[in-house]
């Protein structure tokens, strides 16, 4: 009875050590097919492309105190005290949505002197559209100022009231 207890305690050791797989190698190993991937693994989870960005109807875009020119590469905006660039192609995702660096050049009523300096920030254009009218939020990137937002459409020339 003893041996018999023994060698089943033998034989349960080496069969919990052994491979217990046909794709398992004699050295512990797990196999490879002709490919070269592992045998008994998921295989490759296939993600879906991201959209391409797509872009918007150039030319010019309007609503109260902004004007808006797009072309392909950048665009120009022009504020009631006020001026600014878009230094990228104006380009949205899937859903309309946008989000662009630039400039932001704030203005002054009277002659602007030789020797001054533009009031010029570093800025961040962001929003959505769906291509016939666009919500426009301005943020000046060095100081965390919001210049405001804006609602403008397509065609429309924008009503802008020049400082004096």
């Amino acid at each position: 009875m003893r041996r018999f207890f023994t060698t089943s305690l033998l034989l349960l050791a080496v069969a919990c050590t052994a491979p217990t797989s046909p794709e398992t190698a004699a050295n512990g190993v797990r196999a490879e097919n002709e490919t070269g991937a592992q045998l008994g693994r998921p295989a490759t989870r296939v993600v879906a492309p991201r959209p391409a960005p797509r872009t918007i109807p150039l030319g010019g875009w309007g609503g109260d105190h902004l004007r808006l020119l797009l072309t392909e590469t950048e665009g120009t905006l022009e504020y009631d005290c006020a001026h600014g660039t878009i230094d990228e192609p104006f380009v949205v995702d899937s859903a309309g949505r946008f989000v662009l660096r630039g400039t932001h050049t704030r203005e002054h009523g009277g002659p602007i002197r030789r020797d001054e300096k533009p009031d010029e920030h570093p800025a961040r254009y962001t929003g959505a559209t769906d291509g016939k009218t666009m919500t426009l939020s301005v943020k000046l990137t060095d100081s965390n100022e919001s210049v405001g937002i804006f609602t403008l459409t397509r065609g429309r020339p924008g009503r802008v009231v020049r400082c004096l």
